[in-house]
């Protein structure tokens, strides 16, 4: 009987101590969940509602759609012209609208984008023309390039 009580023993043992695991990795679980919950958070909290924020997000999609920046988690860019006119007309809708109600600092950074996006969208449109003629087998017009 001694070795029965053993083995029983033993027994026990090795489900306590994979009950004792199991609630281990339970709590490192909970504890990373509550952590990742912290940080998307902390990222939300880090901006403030502002006009440079609406500006900065808009201006921040159209350069996606233009291929300047790279979606997160990607190393691929995807350029599309038609969605990139869409933020800049909205950023134009954006200045039209709040013509004379912005600061001169608010002004000049909406001025600023839109500028530096309208000039970013005329060279990727040319570089969209000069690749369909070659793609059509003619030759971009070397007058046009600057």
């Amino acid at each position: 009987m001694s070795d029965e009580e053993k083995k029983i023993i033993i027994d026990e043992d090795w489900k306590a101590k994979v009950q004792k695991e199991k609630e281990e990795l339970q709590k490192k679980l909970e504890e990373e969940k509550a952590k990742k919950g912290e940080e998307e958070e902390a990222s939300t909290e880090d901006i403030t509602p502002s006009f440079e924020t609406i500006v900065g997000i808009l201006s921040t999609d159209a350069m996606l759609a233009l291929g300047v920046i790279a979606p997160q988690g990607s190393q691929q860019v995807i350029i599309d012209l038609e969605q990139a006119q869409f933020f800049i007309d909205l950023l134009i809708i954006l200045r039209d609208k709040t013509k004379g109600n912005l600061t001169p600092q608010e002004e000049g950074i909406l001025k600023n984008s839109i500028a530096q996006l309208q000039e970013i969208y005329l060279v990727r449109y040319q570089q969209y023309q000069e690749a369909q003629l070659r793609q059509a087998g003619l030759k971009p017009n070397p007058e046009q390039q600057g």
